[in-house]
């Protein structure tokens, strides 16, 4: 009998509770207005995916090009115009143009140098399929939104899939390091004189798909990372380096990401391989004149993670890993180029472990899953809305996309329902049916 009322008891809840969530004025009772925390009991930075283009271009760069106090994308032959704090249409505009090969556009990286000093921050390129270092002069000032940049040749660099942004020679200025695929020897760019100044380091056995800019032995000046060891900077300017053949990477993703993941004081590495699967660190041990580097490995479920980026993407003062899928970065040949396009970040967690030692956590964070928005040559975050949270952008063969983070978000839900509609308008199709009455049954 007492099972009996229990289960009356039980199921007068149940279709009290189902009445409620008809009854309009009821229904509010029980709908969360904000959202909670994964299934770790963390809040999970969630992003919406904009898809602003559908050219090739993989190298992206972020410039206020119309001074309106916000960031605009780059990418290729185009800028996407930022709509501003209240969201709306990124509208694109040609400001140069870009050479084309089958599929590829030869723009794998975009960077931003006041290379002429006049003030105006200009656009320094480099590709895999064209020749050369290049940079494009900032008018000015313009009422036409579709002005043309003067096009300037800096020095040669052939197949060039990628760089690093940074500081080298310690001036206080940023520099930028190039590698090359064909393994002709590292270069970097100081842009701080009247001319850009092109250092070679190293040879061919030193070269290759991968670069990084980072203090290893923690001496307090910038070092060069590769695919096959690190320079140790003496004295960038007078190209003096030291190369330690510490490790050998692979097909590296650009950059080459140094980063302290253990907190044991000391700089180890994070990489992915751009042409294959595997995305790892490697911690580094031993002593200054002996180090040694153990491979642990992050994820190894998605391939061609060819851009990282490290960014504070959740505000809690700790940086995230980023990086996905690179879509068809040989023509559809590497290993897993038809599996699904992905963007994943990473919080990294230290943990305790027995005799002192850490044991890391990576939480992988869904960023984008199976959608069009995959990462191309480069990841790069900003608040584009300036609502207080990062917000990230990526160009790649399946489009330029910006995926803007709802940590904080004030757009009006007039622009969402305007903006952001992914119904088919068109619909009904014709002859599916006719439009009938809702009919929500008896009223209790």
């Amino acid at each position: 009998m007492k099972n009996l009322l229990k289960l009356s008891a039980f199921v007068l809840i149940a279709v009290t509770s189902a009445a409620h969530a008809q009854d309009p004025e009821h229904a509010t009772e029980f709908r969360k207005p904000t959202p909670g925390p994964g299934p770790d009991g963390a809040m999970q930075p969630t992003f919406l995916a904009h898809r602003l283009g559908t050219d090739h271009a993989e190298g992206i760069s972020l410039l206020d090009m119309n001074g309106d106090g916000f960031l605009d994308i780059l990418a290729g032959a185009y800028w996407y115009q930022n709509p501003g704090a209240e969201g709306g249409d990124w509208k694109r505009h040609q400001f140069r143009t870009v050479g084309t090969h089958g599929e590829f556009i030869s723009d794998c990286g975009e960077w931003i140098f006041d290379v002429n000093h006049d003030g105006l921050p200009d656009l320094v390129t480099t590709g895999r399929i064209s020749n050369g270092i290049w940079w494009y002069q900032n008018p000015g000032k313009t009422s036409n939104p579709d002005q043309m940049w003067e096009k300037h040749f800096i020095a040669d660099s052939y197949d060039t899939e990628g760089g690093a942004y940074g500081d080298i020679n310690g001036d206080g200025k940023p520099d930028l390091a190039l590698a090359h695929y064909i393994h002709s020897g590292v270069l970097w760019v100081d842009f701080s004189g009247p001319e850009p100044k092109v250092h070679k380091v190293g040879g061919p056995e030193q070269d290759g798909h991968g670069i990084g800019i980072a203090d290893i032995n923690g001496d307090g000046k910038p070092d060069l990372l590769t695919p096959f060891g690190w320079f140790q900077n003496i004295d960038a300017n007078d190209d003096k380096w030291q190369f330690h053949q510490d490790w050998r990477l692979g097909d590296t993703g650009f950059p080459i990401l140094g980063y302290d993941v253990n907190h044991d004081g000391r700089i180890d590495l994070i990489v992915g391989q751009g042409h294959s699967y595997g995305l790892y660190w490697f911690e580094q041990g031993g002593t200054s004149t002996h180090r040694t580097w153990t491979k642990h490995t992050i994820d190894e479920s998605f391939s061609q993670s060819h851009a990282l980026a490290l960014a504070d993407l959740d505000g809690d003062g700790h940086p995230e890993l980023i990086t996905g899928k690179r879509y068809r970065g040989h023509d559809g040949d590497d290993p897993g180029s038809h599996d699904p396009i992905v963007i994943y970040a990473y919080r990294i967690t230290p943990r305790v472990a027995p005799h002192g030692h850490y044991n890391i956590d990576f939480t992988r964070l869904p960023i984008s899953v199976n959608s069009t928005a995959g990462v191309g040559t480069q990841v790069l975050t900003a608040d584009f809305d300036k609502d207080g949270d990062l917000d990230i952008a990526v160009a790649g063969k399946s489009g330029v996309h910006f995926l803007e983070n709802l940590r904080i978000n004030k757009v009006p839900k007039a622009t969402r329902e305007s903006q952001q509609w992914q119904l088919d308008k068109n619909w009904p199709f014709p002859g599916e049916g006719q439009e009938v009455p809702q009919e929500d049954g008896p009223k209790p």
